[in-house]
């Protein structure tokens, strides 16, 4: 994988490139697949601040996309509210849910704050099924598209720019805050607690904030799925979304810029490269994403040292080949 490292800043070229060259294809397949990677990205870029930069492991992203997403259902086609308007009120009452749910649950550490976490995306779901409110299983449907002047949700190529702008929006704040004293903070405290709180940072501030702002993020990227389908169901919330994420976030690079557009890349749209072989997709799709692990545990895009079983295989090899000299 040394590919990988020499030539970062190529891949991050090809995903932007990727990116643009959707529009120029025309192709309906293609706009409808990298729309729904930019929407799945924004909720990653959140769980890169929380988990990728201040050390958090948090799954509690997709019950921040609920949020987003049923409170804009909800909202437009109840209480007949502006979507523009529904969107930023439900980015407000997820701002405020993190903020009551993280100050208790962010003094868990650990696995403890994992399995917390996950307690609380399994409850969302389950909730999002059984509640009256929420349309049950079957959800909510006839959700108005997002329309400003000529662009509009309901139409694919429109969607697909509202929602890649939305994403660049969010890389922004990911970089302003990553090069800033609140980023300087978040890698304090991922890389030792102890010796961030003795240096005079607040902890458990810190934590809180970027767990508001990744479930800012969350609610966004939910009501803009919600938004571009016209539809809201608990099935989106469920477990495997949450352990998806988490996959997006590893594959693409924790803490990487554009870890989580790789990632999301990758994760949701590579398995249609092996279509045409559909008994065995998953098996060489998994594959590959078990040599990623292997060979990059700190992501495609990510930084970091390489794995210590790596550079003794790497350190063998040499000694085999310097021996092999000798010998002759």
């Amino acid at each position: 994988m040394r590919f990988v490292t020499r030539y970062r800043e190529l891949l991050v070229a090809l995903v932007i490139l990727a990116v643009l060259l959707v529009l120029v294809s025309g192709s309906r397949f293609l706009v409808y697949n990298m729309t729904i990677v930019a929407i799945f990205s924004i909720t990653v870029i959140g769980l890169n601040l929380i988990t990728g930069r201040a050390g958090q492991v948090s799954f509690a992203q997709t019950s921040f996309m609920a949020v987003g997403g049923y409170a804009i259902a909800l909202l437009t086609t109840r209480y007949h509210w502006n979507p523009w308007l529904a969107m930023a009120g439900a980015a407000v009452l997820a701002a405020a849910a993190a903020l009551v749910i993280g100050l208790p649950l962010l003094r868990l550490r650990g696995h403890y704050l994992a399995m917390g976490t996950f307690a609380l995306a399994l409850g969302t779901s389950s909730l999002a099924a059984a509640a009256p409110f929420t349309g049950g299983a079957i959800g909510i449907s006839g959700v108005p598209p997002l329309t400003i002047g000529a662009f509009s949700s309901v139409d694919l190529v429109s969607a697909y720019e509202i929602c890649w702008a939305f994403c660049g929006l969010a890389l922004l704040l990911f970089g302003a805050l990553n090069w800033s004293y609140v980023g300087r903070a978040w890698r304090s405290i991922a890389l030792r607690e102890d010796v961030a709180a003795s240096l005079g940072v607040n902890l458990h501030g810190y934590k809180t904030l970027a767990f508001v702002l990744a479930a800012v993020l969350a609610s966004v990227s939910g009501s803009l799925y919600v938004a571009v389908t016209n539809f809201v169901s608990p099935d989106l919330y469920d477990a495997g979304t949450a352990i998806t994420l988490f996959v997006i976030l590893f594959i693409g690079g924790r803490g990487a810029m554009f870890g989580p557009l790789l990632g999301a890349m990758i994760v949701l749209f590579g398995p249609q490269l092996f279509s045409g072989i559909s008994a065995w997709q998953n098996a060489i799709f998994f594959a590959l994403l078990l040599l990623v692990i292997m060979f990059r545990p700190q992501g495609l895009l990510g930084g970091g040292p390489r794995p210590p079983w790596a550079d003794a295989w790497r350190a063998g090899r040499i000694l085999g080949n310097f021996r092999g000299r000798t010998a002759a």
